[in-house]
Formats: C-alpha cells, sequence, structure tokens
C-alpha cells in the first residue's frame, strides 16, 4: 500500500461510489432491468406468459455476469500484471462463462423452453473493448470532478 502524501498514514479504501465497479454493475443492472422490462412487455411473447420465471434467471445470471468480473479481476490482479490488463480480462472471461456455463446452466433451472446462446468470440471481444471504453470515460470522470490541488 502507498502512503498518502505528508500524511503516514496507508491510503485508505475507495469508497464505493469512487468505485468504477460499483458504477459498472449499476450499469448492467439497469440494462438488465430494461431489458427484462421490453421482453415481458411484448404482448404474447414466451417472456410476458412467464415473467417470473424471467425474472429469476435475469436476476442469477446478472448477478452471476457481475460476481464473476469482480472475482476473476480480483483474482487476475494478484498475478504480476497491471490491473487494467487483470480487469479487462476478468469481465472478458465472465462474458465467456455466461454464454459457455453460467447462461445454460441458469437456463435450464429456471427456464422451462430452449435458448440459444452467441458463440462467445464476438461478444467476448466486444465486451473488452466496451469495458475499456467504460474505463476510458471513468477516468475522465474522476480526473473532470477531482478538486483543484490546494494552494496553501
Amino acid at each position: 500500500m502507498t502512503s498518502e502524501a505528508g500524511t503516514g498514514e496507508t491510503r485508505a479504501r475507495v469508497s464505493l461510489l469512487a468505485s468504477h465497479w460499483f458504477w459498472l454493475f449499476a450499469l448492467v443492472a439497469v440494462s438488465a432491468a430494461f431489458d427484462y422490462w421490453g421482453d415481458v412487455s411484448r404482448e404474447g411473447s414466451a417472456f410476458a406468459a412467464a415473467p417470473l420465471a424471467w425474472l429469476g434467471y435475469t436476476l442469477a445470471s446478472t448477478a452471476t455476469l457481475c460476481a464473476l468480473a469482480w472475482g476473476l479481476a480480483w483474482l487476475l490482479g494478484r498475478l504480476p500484471i497491471p490491473q487494467l490488463a487483470a480487469d479487462t480480462a476478468g469481465v472478458a472471461l465472465a462474458i465467456a462463462a455466461h454464454l459457455l456455463l453460467t447462461g445454460p446452466l441458469w437456463a435450464s433451472l429456471l427456464w422451462d423452453e430452449a435458448m440459444t446462446f452467441d458463440a462467445p468470440g464476438l461478444p467476448v471481444l466486444a465486451g473488452a473493448l466496451t469495458y475499456l471504453f467504460y474505463r476510458g470515460l471513468f477516468l475522465f470522470a474522476r480526473q473532470l470532478f477531482r478538486p483543484p490541488p490546494s494552494r496553501a
């Protein structure tokens, strides 16, 4: 851990609201909520016929995706690689795991109709690039809202 300049104290934990993970998961949750609403609000769709089952699948898969992304990024961050690379790989691996393992698992447990999952290549690439773009925006926003240095 690094010391705060001039204080001799170790750097305090980053607050929840300052964490890029918090805002990423908030965006994912809002996106999943809008996706769920769009699915169940279509008259005659399989989702509208079983909204609670689809809610269960949506909640389980979203929570699993977020937990895997954070957990894998944390695990990879323990390796001697840059943290941004570990975080990006964690997100990419979580997307791949969702498409190959956890998505089909939750579908088999919570949904009674056959679900088709994409091959992971393009979604993983798109997700990793989107994550890097998000991190750039997050860094820009942090710089923009950082208070000016004290002149005292």
